[in-house]
Order: structure tokens, then sequence, then C-alpha cells
């Protein structure tokens, strides 16, 4: 009975992984983030993931402390819900695991509106001095 057990919750894991890369890829598509292929990798997706939200990358150490976490995955779940010009407030539904990948396909697939990435400012040019 134990066999079963194991292959269905690995099962269930298997599909939510796949739609929640499923999600990302698409996010990042219509925002034109590179390398979309991080979606697919379990622990590159929150890297994807940090970058669609427009947050550094060294919060991916705050993913590691219990309780911050969570703070963590709604602060930046806010963010991408405003960066696909969606209430802000839709960020608390990542606490409730199943609602948090109705979410992501929501943004993935259900607005229009994608900001592409924030391109460097320009360097400004400095004209060669007269002698």
């Amino acid at each position: 009975m134990d066999q079963y057990q194991s292959s269905g919750a690995t099962l269930l894991f298997l599909v939510l992984h796949f739609t929640m890369a499923v999600a990302f890829w698409k996010m990042a598509a219509r925002t034109k983030e590179e390398p979309k292929w991080f979606a697919l990798v379990p622990i590159l997706n929150l890297v994807l993931f940090l970058k669609l939200a427009r947050r550094p990358l060294w919060w991916l150490l705050l993913f590691l402390v219990p309780i911050v976490n969570l703070v963590t995955v709604v602060v930046a779940t806010m963010s991408l819900c405003e960066r696909f010009g969606v209430n802000k407030w839709w960020g608390l539904v990542a606490l409730l695991s199943p609602l948090n990948i109705v979410l992501f396909l929501y943004l993935a697939y259900g607005t229009d509106k994608a900001e592409p990435p924030k391109s460097p400012p320009p360097v400004p040019q400095i004209p060669p001095a007269q002698p």
C-alpha cells in the first residue's frame, strides 16, 4: 500500500511542478526575461520568479529562513502582480497553496499587461576635452 501512496505523491508533485513551470515560462516569454528554461529546474525557478518580480537575487537566502520565507514569497508575488497590472494585494493568495497556482496561471494567461524588463539607464556621453 505504501508503494501506491508514494507514487501518488510523486505524480502530484510532478503535475504541480509542471503547471508552475508552464506559468513561469509563459510569464518569462511575455516579459522577455531570460533564460526561460529556468522554469523547469526546481531551484532555478526561484531565480526566475525573483527576476520576474524584479527583486534582487540575494533574496534567495531569505527563502532559507523559516518564517521570513513566507513574507518573501508574499512580497515577491505582490511585485509580480503589479508588474502584470493586477492589484498587488492578490499577492496574499501566495500563502494558500492551491490558489497560488491559479494566480500564477492567471498572471501568465489572463492579463493583458506585461511590463518588459527594465533596461539599464543610458550612459551619458561626455564630449572630449578641448585643448
